[in-house]
């Protein structure tokens, strides 16, 4: 028989849910049950797309277990809906104990639709089921209810009016005594939408309905299985009080406990008085914050434990980030740690004063060399302990904690904003020297970037010989496909910050025409792709120009949610929604109906790590195995800048594609190439530097290069194919040439073999303008002596450009095997990373300031 409904809690147990909350989703109070109706919006659950399935589905494709089973047999087509039409309808859903009789016996049926008698009285008299009913049998009386305590199914048996699964149960046990069997008989658990909650004690089914709750009322949705997994484990366990309950630090099955057990304490807490405990909860005292703690349980002297709670609060009321805070509180513990060697411990703030502080710089620096030997030593040294037990010993139990040279800085400079905070407040007690000056805080500690600076590049950034082997197919096919290479992929080809990478839109392409203007004054209007996104950290959109393989690899993420997610799509393959992302979270809930909700920060952090443990080989330029930990989701902003400085571009374009501001702030994310790379190819270049008529020019000497150093940008301007030293050009950059820009005929064009890529293309382009003139010429254009003039003129450039590229390639085959590898190294790198969009097209791209953009995150308006 059925419980009758739960009384309310008392005052003792804990304050009560929002029942009538809990019953729209689900909660059914008589059977003391937590009921799933299919397609509800705050749970997993749907119908299955047969559309003669009345079976649940919980994941992708959305097909029952049985649909499923014949969709793979069938060889997993794509196309779900053509399937479901043209496949045979399933077995129906057959719940023990859920279907009345189909005579309308007040008893559950079994498969054939009649209850058990029934069914015996069919076989009996030889019919079928439709004749047996057609006979019109009157129904018979019900059993009643099962007698287990905590079951609401119909009886099935009439001598122990158990229902069938538990009479099974009760057979397995050995059949024993029925009535004192049937108080402590679990529920039964075999329904995927019905997870019962009677095996649990009412104070634990309290707690349990709190944290559902608040689960269901953050706006995800949740899985019934995981529900009653969680509920399972709690019976399995026997558990009495979810606060005190000993959960597994990880296993799906426990996923939801961990969640209300987190939970619960927050229900109650007061943000008020949050700050003054010594475990202090940041989510607490900012919803800001997703958790973590601050902890000051081993302060011991009151006056540093209100300072370091006072400085907390301060810190979460600004929204600092919870690493701030919880400096706090290992500033407040090393100290106190120093003011129990003091006399009265340090209880006093007056006996501490000035001569005290200054005491604590001196054993702070000790504990800085004791770290040292700390590091240095072997682990099964027995001289390790001893050194670690004049550290900090961790509360979780990991070990001493350090005073790196960071941490040091750290420590000095944290406790010093908590005294200067609480100055006046020490003042009043006395204490009024007990304080940090700023130059008593040690200097921060520089990173070593030796190995950095002779490589040329950012620290951050990534060896061109790393990124070309992540970059190589082999290795990104250790990606799983789908979101995971895509973001990844994309992240490496573009360079944007990590929130703009996952912020993307699904629409975040856009073809633009530009007018590119030639030296010589001739206009061409060409399509390029521009990669539309939102910056965050400015608040505008910018517009970056992408290669047509970026554009590959934005088109085949889009390709995967069409086939993975249609429900996100129209019946033209548009997305539903105008802010659809172009990596959305495959998780389901509320405010992720059409992929809208982007995959978590550390969710790109995982899928590096697995893949870095994945790849079998990663060395550097050296050959040397290269330090995985440098391949996180920053750093490929780095690379993106420092590959293209290498392979020359300006730093005003370096700055447009970086989005960045100023000019100033794009020079952080690399650095000027060291001697031995550009620079060596440029002494070499200096031996083979010819006019345009062929004759080489005198080798420059080391202080002539210095010289040329000096003036750069002034003595020279580049030019297609190479470089222009005529006054008046130069002067007016580029602008101002005297003879319309016939490079090819001017004997202050110079050039090299550097200039082989330039060439080459100025060579492609020449080659197709005039092809098109010659399929003009007396169609177009009128036939006359102007038109053979102007054939003629293209005609004799590109005799005059291959004359210079046979030169250079002449001149780059005359060097040593040594300097032919430094040249080629370089061009190869310079022709891979250099932009192939003109200026004019990167130009194009900026965003004007003034335009009215939205703001993704607030969703209500302009950005300002």
């Amino acid at each position: 028989m059925t419980s009758p409904a739960p009384s309310l809690p008392s005052s003792a147990l804990a304050p009560e849910p929002d029942w009538a909350y809990l019953v729209e989703h689900g909660l059914d109070r008589a059977t003391l049950e937590l009921r799933f109706p299919l397609g509800a919006d705050w749970h997993t659950l749907r119908a299955c797309a047969h559309p003669a399935c009345d079976r649940p589905a919980e994941t992708s494709p959305w097909l029952c277990w049985r649909c499923s089973a014949a969709w793979q047999k069938a060889g997993s087509p794509g196309d779900i809906k053509s399937w479901c039409s043209n496949a045979p309808a399933p077995a129906p859903r057959r719940i023990l104990g859920e279907k009345p009789c189909a005579v309308g016996c007040p008893r559950p049926a079994e498969a054939s639709g009649l209850c058990k008698s029934c069914a015996g009285a069919r076989r009996v008299a030889g019919l079928t089921v439709q004749e047996y009913l057609a006979t019109g049998p009157p129904p018979r009386p019900g059993l009643g209810e099962c007698v287990v305590r905590v079951c609401s199914r119909w009886a099935m048996q009439k001598g122990t009016r158990l229902c069938t699964p538990h009479q099974r149960q009760w057979a397995h046990a050995g059949r024993p005594d029925l009535p004192q069997w049937a108080l402590s008989a679990p529920a039964i658990y075999t329904t995927m939408g019905i997870v019962p909650l009677g095996d649990l004690a009412e104070a634990l089914r309290v707690q349990v309905l709190r944290g559902y709750e608040t689960q269901l009322r953050q706006g995800g949705r949740v899985s019934p299985l995981q529900v009653k997994a969680a509920i399972r484990w709690l019976v399995d366990h026997s558990v009495t009080d979810l606060l005190a309950a000993d959960l597994p630090r990880k296993g799906q099955k426990t996923t939801f406990l961990r969640l209300w057990q987190r939970s619960l304490p927050l229900l109650d807490a007061d943000r008020d008085v949050e700050h003054s405990r010594t475990v202090i909860r940041l989510n607490v005292l900012n919803p800001r914050y997703r958790g973590g703690t601050v902890d000051l349980s081993d302060v011991h002297a009151p006056w540093l434990l209100h300072l370091a709670q006072q400085h907390v609060l301060l810190l979460a009321s600004s929204e600092s980030s919870p690493a701030r805070l919880k400096s706090a509180g290992y500033a407040a513990r090393w100290f106190a740690m120093f003011l129990r060697t003091l006399p009265d411990e340090g209880r006093q703030p007056a006996k501490v004063g000035r001569a005290g502080m200054t005491l604590y710089l001196q054993w702070l620096a000790e504990r800085a060399r004791d770290t040292d030997d700390y590091e240095a030593l072997a682990v099964d040294d027995p001289r390790r302990a001893v050194v670690g037990e004049r550290l900090l010993p961790s509360l979780a139990g990991a070990g001493p904690l350090l005073v790196t040279p960071q941490r040091h800085w750290d420590l000095v400079h944290t406790l010093r904003a908590i005294l200067d905070q609480g100055r006046a407040w020490l003042a009043e007690a006395g204490a009024g020297g007990v304080h940090l000056l700023a130059q008593e805080v040690p200097p921060f500690p520089e990173r070593d970037d030796t190995d950095s600076e002779l490589e040329g590049r950012s620290q951050d950034a990534l060896p061109e010989t790393v990124f070309l082997a992540l970059m190589a197919e082999d290795n990104l096919a250790l990606l799983p496909d789908g979101t995971p290479r895509g973001f990844v992929e994309l992240s490496l080809r573009v360079g944007r910050r990590p929130w703009e990478a996952r912020h993307l839109e699904f629409d975040c392409v856009e073809w633009h025409d530009v007018d590119i203007e030639a030296p010589d004054g001739s206009v061409q209007r060409r399509r390029y792709p521009f990669l539309v996104y939102w910056m965050q950290k400015v608040r505008r959109r910018h517009k970056l120009p992408l290669h047509l393989t970026d554009v590959e690899v934005i088109s085949r993420q889009q390709d995967y949610l069409r086939r993975e997610f249609p429900q996100w799509f129209d019946t033209e393959g548009r997305p539903l929604s105008q802010r659809m992302l172009l990596f959305p979270t495959p998780r389901r809930s509320r405010a992720n109906k059409l992929g809208e909700r982007p995959y978590d920060s550390s969710t790109s952090r995982y899928w590096l790590e697995v893949w870095m443990d994945g790849i079998t080989q990663l060395v550097d330029e050296h050959g040397q195995d290269f330090d995985r930990s440098r391949v996180f989701p920053y750093a490929f902003r780095h690379t993106y800048a420092q590959l293209r400085a290498d392979a020359g571009v300006p730093l005003e374009i370096l700055q447009v594609l970086m989005a960045h501001q100023e000019p100033s702030t794009t020079q952080i994310y690399y650095r000027v190439s060291h001697p031995r790379r550009v620079d060596a190819v440029r002494a070499i270049a200096a031996k083979y530097q010819f006019d345009i008529s062929g004759g080489r020019l005198r080798a420059r000497t080391p202080a002539d290069d210095l010289a040329d150093r000096a003036r750069a940008g002034v003595g020279q301007v580049p030019v297609p194919g190479g470089t222009c030293h005529e006054m008046n050009n130069v002067r007016a950059d580029g602008h101002g040439c005297p003879v319309y820009y016939r490079c090819f005929s001017c004997k202050f064009f110079t050039t090299d073999f550097t200039q082989l890529p330039d060439l080459r293309q100025l060579r492609d382009t020449r080659a197709e303008q005039l092809a098109r003139l010659e399929a003009a010429y007396g169609s177009v254009l009128v036939p006359g002596p102007l038109g053979r003039a102007n054939t003629e003129l293209l005609r004799q450039e590109l005799v005059q450009i291959d004359e210079l590229i046979n030169k250079c390639e002449t001149d780059l085959g005359s060097l040593t095997e040594e300097d032919k590898a430094t040249v080629e190294a370089w061009l190869h790198s310079r022709d891979r990373f250099l932009t192939v969009i003109p200026v004019a097209a990167v130009l194009a791209g900026r965003q004007q300031l003034a335009q009215p953009t939205i703001d993704p995150i607030l969703l209500t308006g302009e950005a300002k």
